[in-house]
């Protein structure tokens, strides 16, 4: 609603809308007051009649009371004078306009005074109750369609309580008629106020629908100067305001012109300065892009070379490690392969000691006793050289996996040392069982001198190929040692030129890194002033188009000669 409203004000003219709200303060400040008027002439006739009423119903119990004090013997005549002096007050109450009427109530019947006969309204039982129960007092009531103003009192006399009943009606008749002279009067002041606020406000604002269309062709462009038509100071003020600010209009349209073909003219040479600086600048972001990409892959080299030098490095300090085991390892395969060849050596004579001694073997049993005793040592000791022969075969095959095509024969020499080891093993368990054999037959060893003997033949001819086989191991050994001396000696030549390769590589990489910063800045620079240059161009576009936007603009406005300094 109030949307709908503000939607159709907006279409209202002023002097519609000042005219409206001139008319509608008129009747709200003239119907006020007549409703005031109204209501306070209404509320001081309802208290003056209800006063009236009071002190007439008073009255009236003094005059009973009177009246019974002097009739006392004769109720009839009593009655009789009380109904005279209520006709009486009756009569008096007319003539002041108030219409009246007049009953007692006695145990809740209703009897009519006889000035009252035939023209009381029917009393309903609860305003009966409501009466006897309050005794005396006043009350307002709507009775049969119309409003009573009714005033009671308890009167002994009559045995119950005396009621006057008055139509408001009566005595608001005047208050009625006031109340249409006044609607006629607020009517009539409306029509005249009406006629009056039209014509102040045709004259108020008439000289203001002129300034607006005055202001509506200078939005066209034609800027006249009106001359005001009114005899309001306030409204020739403002026209004068308006002539001056016209005239003020004009000179900075006029200044605004030039300023924008000055502006127009800097624009161009903003935009062809800027479009040079951004092809320049184009121009050297793709150089400094060029060598950019070369810086980096100077630095991916340097880093990939220094990086490969330090893996060299490792690779080399772990393969000295490993020459120098190896070496190790050697040399203690050379002496446990000399051990070897003396125990060997010492076996063979031991066998051919043991060969004298199976012939005498029949002689005396105690002395193979002891004898196998200290074969035993021997062969255990054998068990320790193929073991150790073993753990060194495993190893030189290792170091010879490491070594690559150079260790090739010795793999092969590895393995055959593995093999003479498994066969001097083999060997050594053969003879610990021939001794265990024969120390369970030591009371047969007669029997067996032959087999023994045989036995004994044979691990002598092994012995002398294991001291054979053992040789060719030393001779080899020997040689291994020697080429990993050889091998040594160049690693450390290799290992003193390293350390000089990686300061340089390390030099070349931060040189690198450091040409690569470099670039990438001038490129971050360079994108900067790009974008400066680009904006730069931009600003000169966006002002050539203002200059020629204001200056169609301005070119749009007509202007009086006289009025331009």
């Amino acid at each position: 609603m109030l949307s709908y409203l503000k939607r159709i004000l907006e279409k209202t003219s002023f002097r519609l809308r000042l005219l409206i709200l001139f008319i509608i303060l008129t009747v709200l400040s003239v119907s006020m007051v007549g409703i005031i008027s109204y209501y306070q002439a209404k509320n001081i006739t309802l208290n003056t009649i209800e006063e009236r009423l009071i002190s007439e119903t008073e009255l009236m119990g003094y005059i009973a009371e009177n009246l019974h004090f002097t009739y006392i013997s004769d109720p009839d005549y009593f009655m009789q004078q009380l109904n005279s002096n209520i006709r009486t007050q009756r009569e008096r109450l007319e003539s002041d306009g108030i219409d009246s009427e007049y009953l007692y109530i006695r145990n809740g019947d209703v009897t009519a005074f006889p000035v009252s006969e035939g023209e009381l309204p029917s009393i309903p039982t609860s305003l009966v109750t409501e009466i006897e129960e309050n005794g005396n007092g006043q009350i307002t009531r709507n009775i049969d369609g119309e409003v009573f103003t009714i005033s009671f009192q308890t009167m002994e006399e009559v045995s119950g309580s005396y009621v006057v009943l008055v139509r408001n009606a009566s005595f608001m008749a005047p208050i009625t008629n006031m109340g249409n002279i006044l609607v006629l009067i607020i009517i009539a002041s409306v029509l005249i106020s009406l006629i009056l606020l039209i014509k102040f406000i045709k004259s108020l604002t008439t000289p203001l629908i002129d300034l607006q269309e005055t202001m509506k062709e200078v939005k066209k462009g034609n800027f006249i100067i009106s001359s005001p038509n009114t005899t309001i100071p306030e409204i020739k003020s403002l026209h004068s305001s308006y002539d001056i600010m016209m005239k003020y209009i004009q000179q900075m349209l006029q200044e605004l012109k030039r300023s924008m073909t000055s502006l127009q003219a800097t624009g161009n040479q903003l935009k062809s300065s800027s479009t040079l600086t951004l092809q320049s600048s184009k121009e050297l972001t793709n150089s400094i892009s060029i060598v950019n990409k070369g810086a980096k892959q100077t630095a991916s080299s340097s880093e990939n070379n220094l990086k490969t030098t330090v893996e060299m490095k490792d690779k080399i300090e772990e393969l000295f490690n490993n020459m120098n085991n190896i070496l190790h390892t050697s040399k203690k395969m050379n002496s446990t392969a000399n051990k070897g060849d003396k125990s060997i050596k010492k076996l063979i004579s031991t066998f051919e000691d043991y060969e004298k001694d199976v012939n005498e073997l029949t002689k005396t049993v105690e002395a193979v006793f002891h004898q196998s005793l200290y074969i035993s040592e021997l062969v255990q000791l054998i068990q320790k050289v193929s073991e150790q022969t073993k753990l060194l075969s495993l190893n030189a095959s290792i170091e010879a996996a490491h070594a690559g095509d150079r260790g090739r024969g010795f793999a092969v020499v590895a393995n055959e040392i593995g093999k003479l080891a498994e066969q001097s093993s083999e060997a050594a368990n053969k003879i610990t069982n021939s001794i265990a054999h024969m120390e369970e037959l030591t009371t047969n060893a007669s029997d067996e001198c032959k087999q023994m003997l045989m036995n004994s033949k044979d691990n002598l001819n092994i012995a002398t190929g294991s001291k054979n086989e053992l040789n060719y191991l030393m001779s080899d050994i020997t040689d291994t040692i020697t080429t990993i001396v050889d091998i040594q000696r160049e690693l450390h030549s290799l290992e003193s030129y390293l350390p000089v390769q990686k300061e340089s590589s390390e030099q070349l990489v931060a040189l690198s890194q450091q040409t690569l910063a470099s670039t990438e800045e001038m490129l971050t620079n360079n994108k900067l002033q790009n974008e400066q240059t680009s904006s730069t161009l931009s600003i000169g576009m966006d002002l050539i188009q203002l200059s020629s936007s204001l200056t169609k603009i301005i070119n749009r406005f007509k202007f009086e000669s006289n009025n331009i300094k």
